[in-house]
């Protein structure tokens, strides 16, 4: 069985007689928080790898399109003719490489309302680190009021989209209200009454962020973009060796390009169950926050989260070793 373990701040919580939660609840909060800090980047993981994977091979597919020999014309053909015909076969070649650049940069561009969905949980998770950690104390009403109104800002310019479920607004009001009054037992005591307003009110909101990345994540869009992937390194690699002798390096791109294909497969299946896993983890806080119960369930619903999210990483560190190599 692994032990449950999380790195971060030391938690001294003094809590006064009124505090709304104890100093574990607090705790769990943070472990929640500073396991899903970064979460955003994951899920566009996913289709950016697609984006890399595919301007890697398509630069095999385009040097398969040309026999080098359709350069070498006779010495009977007229000069100018030669260069001509020369300088049209070197143009379509370079804007074939355009199209393959242009292809990515538009890849690397999710959708509006799903790359919006990324910050604002990512906004989200520090605000939850910041109301949960003692570190910050120093200045904390003026770190408590820029995450709020940057948090507020998110969620209005989301509402404003067409054709998206639409999500309360006022929940940045919640962390942005925290100020730097009285003594330090005072601030934790106002950061755990805030806590327990701040999570229950931001559970809406976080369950329509994370359907909206599980809506992207499980697209037929995505399916096809890995298909067409898997089709294509073999395609690709045949045309090059058409028209060209391979060296060791291109037969390490193709055996990595396999490689690449598999761990992306791999984080798109990770990265559902933990962005699953995040939402039900949010949730249980909610539940056990909500009814004073013990943390049994919240912190097996973390565990889980954190082994999901640690799976995700060694993926992800595979796949840029292959794009380093």
């Amino acid at each position: 069985m692994k032990q449950y373990l999380f790195t971060g701040a030391a938690f001294v919580v003094l809590l006064s007689s009124c505090a709304s939660l104890s100093k574990s609840q607090v705790e769990a909060v943070n472990q929640f928080a500073q396991t899903s800090k970064n979460f955003s980047a994951y899920p566009s993981k996913v289709v950016t790898s697609l984006a890399d994977l595919n301007a890697k091979r398509s630069l095999y597919y385009i040097n398969g399109l040309i026999d080098p020999e359709d350069l070498n014309y006779s010495n009977e053909e007229d000069d100018d003719l030669i260069d001509s015909l020369r300088e049209q076969t070197v143009i379509q070649h370079v804007l074939e490489i355009d199209k393959v650049a242009a292809a990515k940069r538009k890849s690397y561009a999710a959708s509006e309302s799903v790359d919006i969905s990324f910050k604002i949980i990512d906004k989200y998770i520090q605000a939850l680190l910041l109301l949960s950690s003692d570190k910050h104390a120093a200045g904390l009403g003026d770190q408590a009021k820029n995450f709020g109104v940057s948090l507020e800002s998110l969620i209005t310019t989301y509402n404003a989209m067409p054709e998206t479920k639409k999500v309360k607004t006022g929940i940045g009001g919640f962390i942005g209200s925290l100020v730097m009054a009285g003594g330090k037992q005072w601030i934790r005591a106002k950061q755990a009454a805030q806590i327990k307003k701040f999570i229950p009110e931001a559970d809406e909101m976080v369950a329509i962020m994370t359907s909206n990345l599980l809506q992207f994540l499980k697209s037929g869009g995505i399916d096809s973009l890995i298909l067409k992937e898997k089709f294509g390194i073999q395609d690709s690699y045949r045309k090059f060796l058409r028209y060209r002798k391979p060296v060791v390096q291109n037969e390490r791109d193709y055996f990595e390009f396999t490689n690449d294909i598999d761990h992306i497969e791999t984080l798109r299946a990770q990265t559902i169950a933990a962005t699953e896993n995040l939402r039900a983890a949010h949730g249980q806080l909610v539940v056990e926050i909500k009814e004073k119960k013990t943390l049994t369930e919240a912190i097996a619903a973390v565990q889980t989260l954190y082994e999901d999210v640690k799976e995700v990483r060694t993926t992800i560190t595979a796949l840029n070793t292959n794009t380093k190599n």
